[in-house]
């Protein structure tokens, strides 16, 4: 009997000092707060942090939760750390930062409260600088995205001054090539001063589309020119709701139906668009009556591929029954 209480006497004692040679803090209790086992790290902390020991386990977690720590002990914000919301952070007097956590363990029927502390100083330093490392990234990754879209739009701008220029160059030799054949009554053969004309219009409907000057909508103006050439412009799907995509979508529409009404003779023109893998994809075709088997860029095409290749959009020309575009616009 004695030597049975004694070993049971012995146990406990070497229970207790293995929980108290524990570097961090533990302390176990009944769910109504009533402790079953403290180490005396746990003790030494929660004096730090309030004035006294763990006497009730759950006024003891509350008083962590709301107090302002005494002893210069200051409380810290885990920011860096969002699955541990509800964990409570404190910077001790002598620096080393520790972390308090409050567990419910189940064993059946019963229930055990586990509140521990940790000791997480190099952890949280390092997991602190990461966190500031990621924000400066996410900071230069913002003024370098901003300087992508400035370079965008002074190549845009460049682009369309370069063509306005030339715009109003052949528009000045066409008004000086009139002018000499009238004052010279020299129209008997005009088909070369009709082909400069014809040029200098096409150019002018051709013009980029990323003009922000005030007027009609880019949608509008396709359409009216589409109505006074005699043909009708059908949008299938859901068109893109961001300017940029969409002024790149009407520019190749336009090209298409020029093209079309042109040189098949077509009266509708289709344009189908669906999303794939964050990309618009759009299918331009129309019923023109001329199979054409290959096709040779010209003017229009290649600007209308030098403008959606700038924008990281993609041209594919197909040959058929018609010529169909195929466009892919990053969404």
């Amino acid at each position: 009997m004695f030597n049975s209480i004694k070993n049971k006497l012995f146990t406990v004692r070497s229970i207790r000092e293995a929980i108290d040679s524990c570097p961090g803090g533990i302390c176990f209790s009944t769910t109504g707060g009533r402790p079953i086992l403290v180490n005396r790290r746990m003790n030494e902390l929660v004096f730090e942090l309030t004035g006294h020991t763990v006497i009730e386990a759950n006024t003891t977690w509350d008083e962590l939760e709301s107090i302002s720590p005494v002893n210069g002990c200051t409380r810290l914000r885990d920011v860096w750390n969002s699955s541990d919301e509800g964990n409570q952070v404190f910077r001790m007097k002598n620096g080393r930062i520790w972390r308090f956590r409050k567990l419910i363990l189940k064993n059946g029927r019963e229930s055990t409260v586990q509140i521990d502390a940790s000791d997480i100083t190099e952890l949280y330093q390092k997991s602190n600088e990461l966190y500031q490392n990621n924000l400066r990234l996410m900071g230069i990754r913002q003024r370098q995205k901003d300087l992508l879209e400035n370079i965008v739009e002074i190549n845009r701008d460049k682009e369309l001054l370069s063509t306005k220029v030339r715009i109003h160059d052949e528009l000045g030799r066409c008004l000086v090539a009139t002018k000499k054949a009238l004052e010279g009554g020299n129209l008997t053969d005009g088909s070369q001063l009709l082909s400069g004309w014809k040029e200098a219009i096409r150019d002018m409907t051709n013009i980029p589309l990323t003009d922000r000057s005030a007027g009609p909508s880019p949608e509008a103006e396709l359409l009216k020119v589409a109505d006074m050439i005699g043909c009708h412009v059908e949008f299938i799907g859901r068109q893109p709701t961001e300017r940029r995509a969409l002024l790149l979508l009407y520019a190749a529409v336009r090209e298409a139906l020029t093209n079309a009404v042109r040189h098949a003779g077509a009266d509708r023109l289709s344009v189908s668009i669906s999303e794939i893998n964050f990309m618009y994809h759009v299918v331009i075709s129309n019923n023109g009556k001329t199979r054409v088997t290959s096709i040779k860029e010209g003017g229009g095409l290649s600007s209308l591929r030098r403008s959606l290749e700038q924008e990281g959009a993609s041209l594919r020309i197909v040959c058929g029954d018609c010529v169909s575009l195929i466009v892919d616009i990053p969404a």
